[in-house]
């Protein structure tokens, strides 16, 4: 009959029993570790979605703003309100002749929308820092090209006003196109084409984005 070593016997079991359980923390471990990775791969792909959703909100405000601003069709009501703004502030009675007010007039009825936009300027001007930072620096330079076209426009709308005689063609057709959405029409005027640009990079960048996320 053979006799069993209890003694040795535990120490095997106990060696086994150590080793088993070393295993399984190095495994918790393992499952951890990539169960924490996935979560952060996945909280870093929800911060991308949203950013996106941000961005492209902004960039379509803007790109709704600036052609509020740039439209031919000058309203009765935006010229009043542009008289008043100005009989308020004194610069009314201090003007003349009659053409020079409406001129003036006309200016104001264009900063006036242009101030309506300041909003929608400054949520996309706050988007260029996550920009760069999640999707790269031509996305950021394209948001702020697309803003840069504000200040264009109201470049070219003083210069509407200070140009009295229109006798430079060239320039006149300038201002008319920056200041006019579609002018002569949208493949030739140049702003168009640049707003569009930006525009179209930004959804390059970005509707992908929000695309792979609704097929998860």
């Amino acid at each position: 009959m053979t006799t069993i070593d209890w003694v040795a016997t535990g120490a095997m079991l106990s060696g086994i029993g150590t080793v088993v359980g070393a295993l399984a923390v190095i495994g918790a471990a393992v499952i951890g570790s990539r169960t924490f990775d996935n979560w952060k791969r996945q909280k870093l792909a929800e911060r991308h979605i949203e950013q996106a959703e941000r961005i492209l909100t902004a960039t379509y405000k803007v790109r709704r703003g600036l052609s509020r601003v740039r439209s031919p069709a000058m309203w009765g009501h935006e010229t009043d309100a542009a008289e008043e703004h100005l009989k308020a502030n004194g610069e009314w009675e201090k003007t003349f002749p009659e053409s020079e007010r409406k001129s003036l007039a006309t200016t104001q009825a264009y900063y006036n929308r242009l101030n309506a936009t300041r909003d929608d300027q400054r949520a996309l001007e706050e988007c260029q820092p996550m920009a760069r930072a999640f999707f790269g620096e031509e996305l950021e330079m394209a948001l702020e090209k697309l803003n840069h076209q504000f200040w264009t426009v109201k470049v070219y709308v003083d210069a509407n006003h200070n140009d009295k005689t229109g006798a430079d063609a060239d320039f006149r057709r300038k201002i008319e196109s920056t200041i006019w959405e579609g002018y002569p029409n949208a493949e030739e005027n140049e702003v168009d084409q640049t707003i569009a640009a930006q525009v179209k990079l930004i959804e390059d960048t970005l509707v992908p984005v929000l695309r792979t996320a609704k097929l998860k």
